[in-house]
């Protein structure tokens, strides 16, 4: 299917045409959303544009010239308009620090076109040529968004990049009625919904760094040197390696540091910085040395291990075997990380221990397959062979 051309976008810098703009959004049934920024040495987004394609055309308002945000407030709250986006995860971000809060309900093209066995994480100018047989083009998206006149250029990449998210939305959504996989896409939303707001959350960094084989003491550790980083990154509007990065906050987690002295083998911890930042974080190191084990966090459980890796591989072909009937990708069922933790938690507990990232859909396509293939018996036998024969 082959579309005319988009309109040319329209630049939203009044706060009384936004308001009039938004009154008739409210009454679209979907609109499609993205947004322009400039994140390079500040921890939060500066946000250029927010462009919102209707039934009618494109908008790219100007976040720079526009005073009054609650008529785009009203438009990400409103529940019986469907914000459209591609590929959102970062957009979501930026909409909770401009507007407090994201838009819900949410439709993601490119996890709808995975589903509908399109290709795992299809980029937006290769989706809309799948679909429509057009192409975009790269543009300008490396661009100054908050430089102002915006040129010629600028408002004609901004607006491509929602002037089709309405017809893929339509297009994808026929294709999971089709082959009923609505709900599995619903699921998708929500948790790219709670995936946004877990990332707000400053134990989000932590549990990033966190690494097998570290004790429970260092990732107390390293879970106080995460806060306290986060905290200075967002008050000064840093990113968060401008401040330590993540390498020199595993490696004093692992040292636990007692002294200055301590602080000169750590990897990127300059003198500059350990005479900055050396003494608050012997002090975080103390803190956590004091806590007692009650309060230490638990050890991240190390994947593929020689006892699991049987179970591992087996589990691993098993899975590709449902996506390969499902045509969607095997690391979208179910990441490779999950699939190993998965197996080496079974293998401990001795039966099957289903992760919180393989519920709903996934949980409901993978359970009958899994539960009569007897690999979890045939993992244990092969531990208690190994355990003879070592005798």
């Amino acid at each position: 299917m082959t579309l005319p051309p988009p309109p040319t976008p329209e630049v939203v810098d009044r706060d009384d045409r936004l308001a009039g703009l938004a009154e008739r959004w409210l009454r679209e049934p979907a609109v499609g959303l993205d947004t322009e920024f400039v994140r390079e040495r500040t921890f939060f987004a500066r946000l250029g544009l927010i462009q919102v394609a209707d039934s009618e055309g494109c908008y790219l308002v100007d976040m720079v010239a526009i005073t009054d945000r609650s008529p785009l407030l009203a438009l990400v709250q409103a529940p019986d308009v469907t914000k459209v986006f591609h590929s959102p995860s970062e957009d979501l971000e930026i909409f909770h620090h401009a507007l407090g809060c994201a838009p819900e309900p949410l439709f993601d093209c490119q996890v709808a076109a995975t589903l509908c066995g399109l290709g795992g994480s299809l980029g937006y100018v290769h989706l809309v040529s799948r679909l429509f047989d057009v192409e975009l083009g790269k543009g300008v998206q490396r661009s100054n968004w908050l430089r102002r006149p915006l040129s010629e250029e600028q408002v004609r990449y901004a607006g491509l990049d929602v002037a089709y998210l309405l017809p893929a939305c339509e297009r994808l959504q026929a294709r999971l009625g089709e082959s009923g996989r609505e709900t599995w896409a619903e699921e998708e939303f929500d948790r790219l919904l709670q995936n946004a707001r877990a990332r707000l959350d400053s134990a989000w960094s932590y549990n990033r760094l966190r690494r097998p084989g570290m004790s429970r003491r260092q990732l107390a550790t390293l879970e106080a040197l995460s806060a306290w980083r986060e905290g200075r990154a967002r008050r000064r509007d840093v990113p968060r390696g401008f401040v330590l990065k993540d390498e020199t906050l595993v490696d004093l987690a692992r040292r636990l540091p007692r002294t200055a002295e301590d602080l000169v083998p750590v990897k990127n911890l300059g003198p500059r910085q350990a005479r900055r930042y050396g003494p608050r974080l012997l002090e975080l190191v103390r803190g956590a040395r004091s806590l007692p084990e009650d309060r230490l966090p638990d050890r991240l459980e190390r994947s593929g291990r020689r006892s699991s890796s049987g179970l591992s591989d087996d589990l691993r072909k098993l899975v590709a075997g449902v996506a390969a009937d499902l045509d969607v990708p095997a690391e979208f069922l179910v990441p490779r990380r999950t699939l190993e933790a998965w197996a080496t938690r079974s293998l401990e507990r001795g039966v099957w221990v289903w992760p919180a990232e393989v519920d709903g859909w996934r949980r409901s396509v993978l359970e009958p397959e899994v539960e009569r293939s007897g690999l979890l018996e045939s993992g244990l036998a092969r531990i208690r062979r190994n355990r003879s024969l070592r005798r």
